[in-house]
């Protein structure tokens, strides 16, 4: 379970992930803000670069997340025995 949510977050954040990603690494005045990258980055590529790096995000969304479901059971199951 938590390895697909991790995957779905990703699915829904990385468009956003994306665009603070470039205005953050842009040179400084480039861009006016999220909305400017984002019209730049459609009048330039295609909406699908707003998924760019979705396999990397993918592969390493499921495990980590169903690590961290995995963590937060067993910590809660040992803190109710207490």
């Amino acid at each position: 379970a938590g390895g697909l949510a991790g995957m779905a977050n990703w699915l829904v954040a990385l468009p956003q992930d994306v665009l603070k990603s470039r205005l953050q690494t842009d040179v400084e005045g480039k861009y006016r803000g999220v909305l400017d990258v984002l019209r730049e980055l459609l009048r330039k590529e295609k909406p699908t670069a707003l998924f760019r790096g979705i396999g990397p995000a993918m592969i390493r969304a499921f495990p980590a997340n169903a690590a961290t479901f995995t963590g937060v059971e067993l910590a809660r199951n040992a803190v109710q025995d207490l």
